[in-house]
This record gives structure tokens, C-alpha cells and sequence, in this order.
């Protein structure tokens, strides 16, 4: 299992988060997903096996937003 940070700009209320973390979450091998508006961030575990980091990146950014 890994686990990455990744920023996230372009947040800015609880939708933006949910909208993020649905798009994350949809991605096939990701375990765990935690989106902070804080922070602008989502800290994602997933399995190296089933997906990559510029897969969750590609994610986020057809659900509107920007990874840094």
C-alpha cells in the first residue's frame, strides 16, 4: 500500500471536497481517501498493483480541479 499527498487548487467549500473525494475514490485500487479544504489537499492509500499517482491526478482534474 501506498500513500501520497497530493495539493489540490481550486477547492473552496465542503462540495469541492465531496466532488474530489468521489473522483479519487473512483479510481480502481485506491483504499483510503482523505480531502482537506484546510489544507487544499487529498492524502490518498492506494494499491501500486491496481493505479498510480497520475491516474488519481487525472481524477481530479476531469472532476474540475487542479493537482499540483
Amino acid at each position: 500500500m501506498t500513500q501520497e499527498t497530493i495539493k489540490v487548487e481550486g477547492m473552496s467549500c465542503g462540495h469541492c471536497v465531496m466532488r474530489v473525494k468521489k473522483a479519487i475514490e473512483g479510481v480502481q485500487g485506491v483504499q483510503k481517501v482523505d480531502v482537506s479544504l484546510e489544507n487544499k489537499q487529498a492524502v490518498v492509500e492506494f494499491d501500486e498493483g491496481k493505479t498510480d499517482v497520475e491516474k488519481i491526478k487525472a481524477a481530479i482534474k476531469e472532476s474540475g480541479y487542479e493537482p499540483v
